[in-house]
């Protein structure tokens, strides 16, 4: 079965916090894990920039994907934050528990 999995970066644990518990708590993402302590480097507005943040791991579907990038956009404090999609296939016992979890 495919699922979505879009990582997403954020300045620090509150925020990952926060999007983690408000996508699960709306029924936008079945699960997201959240790796503290990445070292992101890239360039912003012409610099090369090197930061301590943590990677958000959102599972969640077709359905759902578009709705929580926009509840992840308003809580989120970047300009432009990471949204990248991945289509991942997941095991059918896997699959079913996220569909599942996200009709609720």
């Amino acid at each position: 079965m495919t699922i979505k999995l879009v990582l997403c970066t954020t300045p620090d644990e509150k925020t990952a916090q926060l999007i983690a518990s408000t996508l699960v708590e709306e029924k936008l993402a079945a699960c997201v894990n959240i790796i503290k302590g990445i070292e992101s480097v890239y360039e912003w507005q012409g610099k090369v920039e090197t930061d301590a943040e943590c990677q958000l791991l959102i599972k969640t579907n077709t359905q759902h994907v578009l709705q929580a990038f926009d509840r992840v956009s308003e809580l989120h404090p970047y300009d432009v934050p990471e949204w990248l999609e991945l289509n991942a296939e997941a095991s059918s016992a896997y699959g079913q528990w996220l569909q599942t979890t996200l009709q609720r």
